[in-house]
């Protein structure tokens, strides 16, 4: 999904990251995505990628104070609606149910 270094990492959602995720942002994430036609908030974004940042070979979570190090990198090198897109298929790959 994402290269950083000559690492590959993806992000992986569950319902209780999606839980933790809107605790920390204070908000709904499918509800940002709704009043904002899919394009999420700077900060959600980033709790987004920081919280469910892992590398994918190994399956192994990146902790959260090195991913937002490098939600930093990939935005730069992407481009922020790049990385919403991305963020947005993710979920809607790993929760499908958020959209029906």
């Amino acid at each position: 999904m994402f290269t950083v270094d000559e690492t590959v990492y993806t992000l992986k959602y569950n319902k209780q990251k999606l839980k933790t995720i809107e605790l920390v942002t204070k908000t709904s994430v499918i509800g940002e995505m709704a009043k904002n036609n899919g394009v999420l908030p700077y900060p959600v974004l980033e709790s987004l990628f920081s919280l469910a940042l892992v590398e994918e070979a190994t399956n192994t979570a990146v902790k959260q104070k090195e991913a937002e190090k490098m939600f930093e990198t990939v935005i730069e090198e992407n481009g922020l609606i790049t990385v919403n897109a991305a963020i947005v298929q993710k979920l809607q790959d790993d929760m499908g149910f958020m959209f029906r």
